[in-house]
């Protein structure tokens, strides 16, 4: 017996892009149509209705009835659809009696700004894509954009499938996070407005065993060192290994979203006698004191935006002991692959092992 769109929609929901495509295939059709009957142009339409499933992908939480997925498909694909013709009829390029295009706008409509505000929307969304790590955008634009299968995404990306819906997972929640946050009030803001926005670019090993997470903002570059095993689970998240089974940073996400909750941005807050300090913030404004390891670790696997306090910029910027710094100007670039590749192979010998021993019982 076939699947139920609501089954199919509570798949997709936790994360499941195979439901989601699957839900595609049975209403594409209808989809085309609406958006077709609306636009009278079957490639136009074709690109509105790629544009629909990328929005209901990022939407599905706001689904309220997920029995008429179909039905709520074809009304995104319908509003995009008339978005496009009023763009059509806001910017027509009327010509002068010589041929030219005319010096000034026929009317408010055809001035260059009201034209931008009008694709504003499909700017961000663009923006907010591209603002992705590269394997989520890689992922996001092969599957709903290119509209490749999955065990064809992983192919290309040289990946397993299962790291496929673990990069689509996450980049759902950071588009559906970025896409929805308001930035103009501050009260209602996950992330306060002094917050510098910032991203992990490396986690290291150095020579003498340390380990490192270095932080980028768009100045400057925030090392904060960390033990072996945050080193690792944030290496795990950063690189995508797979795990044999749910570690305790991926429980404890679990369990926020168990309650209804979920992480919306981390925050280091202060630097306190050479120890960071950091906080988690919720979808509710709630703020969880958090070592920064851990809550990097938590921001990688959900996918949210990571920001650092003015003041702990300041204070670091006259750097840490020479003893770490000529440590960490030692340690190779493009830790994070290097740590990925030794855990792997940890890991397929344990599995070997496990394996050995199953088969001598």
């Amino acid at each position: 017996m076939p699947e139920t769109d609501r089954s199919l929609v509570a798949r997709a929901r936790a994360g499941d892009p195979e439901a989601y495509t699957a839900l595609l295939e049975r209403h594409r059709g209808r989809l085309l149509r609406t958006c077709v009957r609306s636009l009278g142009d079957p490639a136009a339409a074709a690109d509105v209705a790629q544009d629909a499933a990328l929005v209901a992908w990022l939407q599905l939480d706001r689904l309220q009835e997920p029995a008429r997925f179909g039905a709520w498909l074809a009304g995104i694909g319908r509003v995009l659809s008339l978005r496009v013709l009023r763009e059509r009829a806001a910017s027509p390029e009327r010509l002068t009696r010589d041929g030219s295009l005319p010096d000034d706008a026929a009317d408010h409509r055809d001035d260059p700004a009201e034209r931008l505000l009008a694709r504003e929307r499909a700017g961000e969304l663009a923006a907010a894509i591209s603002a992705l790590p590269a394997g989520q955008r890689d992922a996001v634009v092969l599957f709903h954009l290119a509209d490749l299968p999955q065990a064809t995404i992983a192919a290309r990306l040289g990946t397993a499938a299962g790291a496929v819906r673990t990069r689509l997972h996450k980049a759902r929640a950071a588009l559906r996070t970025r896409l929805t946050t308001i930035p103009d009030t501050p009260e209602e803001s996950p992330m306060p407005q002094t917050a510098v926005p910032a991203r992990i670019v490396d986690v290291r090993r150095t020579p003498a065993g340390r380990h490192v997470v270095v932080l980028a903002t768009a100045e400057s570059e925030l090392p904060i060192w960390i033990g072996a095993p945050e080193a690792e689970a944030l290496v795990v998240g950063l690189e995508h290994v797979e795990l044999p089974r749910p570690s305790a940073h991926a429980l404890a996400l679990s369990l926020l979203h168990a309650c209804g909750r979920a992480p919306a941005s981390v925050r280091i807050t202060r630097l306190d006698a050479a120890i960071f300090y950091a906080e988690v913030v919720l979808d509710d404004g709630t703020a969880v004191d958090a070592r920064p390891s851990d809550a990097l670790v938590l921001a990688v696997a959900a996918g949210i935006p990571i920001a650092v306090d003015p003041a702990v910029l300041a204070a670091t910027r006259s750097g840490g002991p020479a003893e770490y710094a000529e440590d960490l100007a030692r340690a190779a670039h493009d830790g994070a692959a290097l740590l990925a590749g030794e855990l792997r192979a940890d890991l397929a010998a344990r599995a070997a092992e496990a394996e050995r021993l199953q088969s001598d019982r």
